[in-house]
């Protein structure tokens, strides 16, 4: 293959990604447009904000778990720290 050949496949792929980066940012243009025409802005602020509090509560509740894990590792050092089985004894 020359370079001529090289310099033509270059180009057919250049206007081939340009026309597909164009295609993708007509479809987010229109879909911004659709959600907007629907009150998607509201919308979506709704969906954020249950977001939001599912993932205060996933928080709350790994923070519980946290402690009820280090409590068990306290139990279990304690356990084997005072030359017992643990709590199997």
């Amino acid at each position: 293959m020359g370079p001529f050949e090289a310099q033509i496949i270059s180009v057919i792929f250049g206007v081939g990604g340009a026309v597909v980066a164009l295609g993708m940012i007509l479809r987010f243009s229109l879909r911004k447009r659709e959600l907007e025409a629907r009150g998607g802005e509201s919308h979506l602020e709704s969906v954020v904000d249950s977001l939001r509090e599912d993932l205060n509560e996933t928080r709350t509740q790994l923070t519980e778990v946290q402690e009820r894990l280090d409590f068990a590792e306290r139990l279990l050092t304690d356990g084997r720290a005072s030359g017992g089985r643990g709590p199997a004894d």
